[in-house]
């Protein structure tokens, strides 16, 4: 998992690396509608990448959510 988004999630967001699993769902892992809204906010605010909530709640699973993150990141 990208080590920005781990960061964020587990520092941040204070979630618990052992529910931070690829497979996990976002609800599963801690993720719910105001975290995405924060997450967002932190992705844009220490990488320069603007995700929308919207975009973000689309991930179902933590790998989906870094896949679509390093999507991002790789077209700054």
């Amino acid at each position: 998992m990208n080590q920005a988004l781990m960061e964020i999630l587990v520092t941040d967001l204070t979630l618990d690396p052992q529910a931070l699993s690829p497979q996990a769902r976002l609800e599963e892992a801690g993720l719910d509608s105001l975290a995405i809204v924060e997450l967002g906010l932190l992705l844009r605010e220490r990488s320069g990448v603007q995700i929308g909530e919207d975009v973000l709640s689309s991930a179902t699973t933590l790998g989906a959510l870094d896949h679509l993150v390093e999507e991002h990141l790789a077209r700054r």
